[in-house]
C-alpha cells in the first residue's frame, strides 16, 4: 500500500513532465468557506488569469461547500472564463483534467483521499494528473494552514501581479437597474450617490456623526439623491431619518431586501454618478462593473465618481495597496498625520513601499466630513458625469 509520502513523490515526478503546450483542461478545486465580498471578488479575479496564461479551453471551478453558492453565483455570473461545478470528491473524475490547482488550508485532507482512491492507478502509473497548490495566494493565512502540494511559481507570479477584476452585467440587469430607479422617482437630470455603510469590520467606517455631516452637505449640492442598500431589511430608512430630518429623508432612496445581484445592477445605473464607501466588498463590486465597462468601451471620463475611504490594515503584507492597487478607477484615500495634521491622501500620490507603510497613518475615525466633502466637490467639478 503505498503511503501518503510515496504518492506526494509520484505527484511532484508528474508535475516535472509539466508542459504548458498540453494543458487544455483545467480543474480549480475550491474547499473553504467565503465570508466576504471582498475576498471573493479577488479570488475570482485569479481565474482570469490563469486562463490567459493557459489559453485553455474553459476552467472548471469546483466548490465543495454549498454554502458558498449564493457568492460564486451572484458574482461570477456570466463570466465567460469558467464553469462552475459543486461536486463533492467522489463526484470528481481527477484523471480527467490536465491539471488541478487545488484551494485549502487542510490540502493534507486530499492528499490522503487521492492517495486511497488512486491506489491501483498510482502503481500502474496510470494516474498522472498534476496536481498544486496556489492555497498560499487565494487563502488568508490561518494558523491551521497545512499545505502540501507543490506551488507552481509561474502561476504564483501571475495571480501576484493581477490587472483589474470584472463583474459581467448583462444589458436587461442593466435596463432592469434603470426602471427601478425610475420606480423610485428618480428623473432625468437627477444625480444618485451611492452610499455605501455597512462593511465586515466597525473599524473600517468613519464616525457616524462624521458620516451624517457629510451627508448633510451632499445634499446641499443641486439635483442629488442618496441610494443605500439595506439588504436585510434591518430599518434603516427610519435610522437615517432621525439623523438627517424630514426634509432631507425625502432625497434617500433605500434598496431594501434586494438579493445582492440586483445591488451590483443598479450599480452600473446611468443614474448613478458617484460611489462612496470604506474598504468593503461592495466597492469591490463597483470597480469590477466599471472595469468590465472600460473593456467594453465607456470612457473614464463618462464614470461615475468612485471612492472608496481606508484605515490601518492588520495585516502589512495585505495593506491598501494590496486591496486597491489593481483598481485603476478607484481614488482610494488614506489619512496620515504630516506635521502634526490630519492629511488626506490618494494611494495613486504614493510610490513603492510607502502605499504599505502604516507609518503615521490613522485609523477610519479619524476623517472629517468637511475634508471629506471638500474633496468630493473638486472632484465632482472635473468629472462629466456629474457635470452632464
Amino acid at each position: 500500500m503505498i503511503s501518503k509520502h510515496d504518492f506526494l513523490k509520484y505527484i511532484i515526478q508528474c508535475n516535472s513532465t509539466y508542459n504548458k503546450s498540453e494543458i487544455d483542461s483545467v480543474l480549480m478545486l475550491d474547499n473553504e468557506k467565503m465570508n466576504f465580498i471582498g475576498d471573493c471578488c479577488f479570488r475570482f479575479n485569479k481565474f482570469r488569469y490563469i486562463n490567459d496564461y493557459f489559453q485553455c479551453s474553459e476552467i472548471i471551478l469546483n466548490y465543495t461547500n454549498d454554502s458558498n453558492k449564493i457568492l460564486y453565483e451572484t458574482l461570477l455570473t456570466n463570466n465567460p472564463y469558467i464553469r462552475l461545478e459543486n461536486k463533492n470528491w467522489d463526484s470528481i473524475n481527477f484523471e480527467d483534467y490536465d491539471i488541478v490547482f487545488v484551494i485549502a488550508h487542510s490540502e493534507d485532507q486530499l492528499l490522503e483521499y487521492l492517495c486511497l482512491r488512486y491506489q491501483d492507478d498510482i502503481m500502474s502509473n496510470k494516474f498522472c494528473a498534476k496536481i498544486y497548490s496556489i492555497s498560499s495566494v487565494t487563502l488568508k493565512k490561518e494558523e491551521y494552514s497545512n499545505f502540501v502540494f507543490p506551488e507552481y511559481p509561474k502561476i504564483l507570479d501571475v495571480v501576484k501581479n493581477l490587472g483589474p477584476g470584472e463583474i459581467y452585467l448583462e444589458t436587461d440587469e442593466i435596463d432592469q437597474g434603470e426602471g427601478w430607479f425610475l420606480e423610485q422617482g428618480v428623473k432625468e437630470g437627477d444625480k444618485v450617490f451611492v452610499m455605501v455603510d455597512s462593511s465586515s469590520a466597525r473599524s473600517k467606517l468613519m464616525n457616524l456623526v462624521e458620516y451624517f455631516e457629510l451627508l448633510k452637505s451632499l445634499l446641499q449640492l443641486p439635483d442629488v439623491k442618496l441610494l443605500i442598500f439595506d439588504e436585510n431589511k434591518i430599518g434603516k430608512k427610519a435610522f437615517y431619518k432621525e439623523w438627517l430630518g424630514e426634509d432631507l429623508i425625502s432625497r434617500l432612496i433605500v434598496s431594501e431586501g434586494k438579493s445582492l445581484r440586483f445591488n451590483i445592477s443598479l450599480l452600473g445605473s446611468s443614474f448613478i454618478t458617484m460611489i462612496f464607501g470604506p474598504c468593503t466588498g461592495i466597492m469591490h463590486c463597483s470597480s469590477s462593473v466599471y472595469n468590465h465597462f472600460f473593456n467594453k468601451g465607456m470612457s473614464i471620463e463618462m464614470m461615475p465618481l468612485m471612492i472608496v475611504y481606508t484605515g490601518i490594515y492588520e495585516a502589512p503584507e495585505m495593506g491598501v495597496d494590496f486591496w486597491w492597487g489593481s483598481s485603476p478607477l478607484i481614488k482610494c484615500l488614506l489619512l496620515k498625520t504630516q506635521n502634526n495634521q490630519n492629511m488626506l491622501l490618494q494611494l495613486s500620490q504614493l510610490s513603492g513601499n510607502m502605499s504599505n507603510n502604516e507609518n503615521n497613518a490613522l485609523p477610519c475615525s479619524e476623517y472629517n466630513s468637511n475634508q471629506l466633502f471638500g474633496f468630493i466637490n473638486r472632484e465632482l467639478l472635473f468629472n462629466k458625469r456629474y457635470l452632464s
